[in-house]
């Protein structure tokens, strides 16, 4: 039986590790970024405007984070309660992927004006291959709360 090493998530030598664990590393640190920027036991998800613990609350894309130009965009990640992120992606609602993405445009609409859409989906049209630079460039980025 193969045993994998576990990744150390806060580790400093980053130029040793794999494009696959840096990009593990990358969504932890995003994830955390948006978490010290809410520093509360409890977050208010804004599509449900309700209160969840820590645990409960995802980093959510609007664009789908396979979506390399936009995976760490603020603009596009929002920390999104775990019940709106799976079971109202689940709900269809006519003229949208789902409840939630539906939700989540409007949240978006609301916080940033509706040329954030047209930013967004724009910005998803691009090919963006990342580098092993890129990922270290992204998680000193968070870690550095930049």
């Amino acid at each position: 039986m193969k045993r994998y090493k576990k990744l150390d998530f806060n580790t400093k030598d980053l130029e040793s590790l794999s494009n696959s664990d840096l990009k593990k590393i990358a969504d932890y640190e995003l994830r955390q970024y948006l978490l010290r920027n809410h520093p509360h036991q409890y977050y208010t998800c804004p599509l449900k405007n309700k209160k969840y613990p820590v645990d409960q609350m995802h980093a959510c894309h609007y664009i789908d984070r396979q979506c390399m130009a936009l995976r760490y965009n603020l603009r596009n990640v929002h920390l999104i309660s775990a019940i709106s992120n799976t079971f109202d992606a689940q709900v269809q609602v006519d003229g949208y992927k789902s409840k939630h993405h539906k939700e989540y445009e409007e949240f978006l609409v609301e916080e940033y004006g509706s040329e954030v859409l047209d930013f967004l989906r724009e910005k998803s049209k691009e090919v963006k291959i990342f580098y092993k630079e890129d990922y270290i460039e992204v998680i000193n980025k968070f870690r550095n709360n930049e």
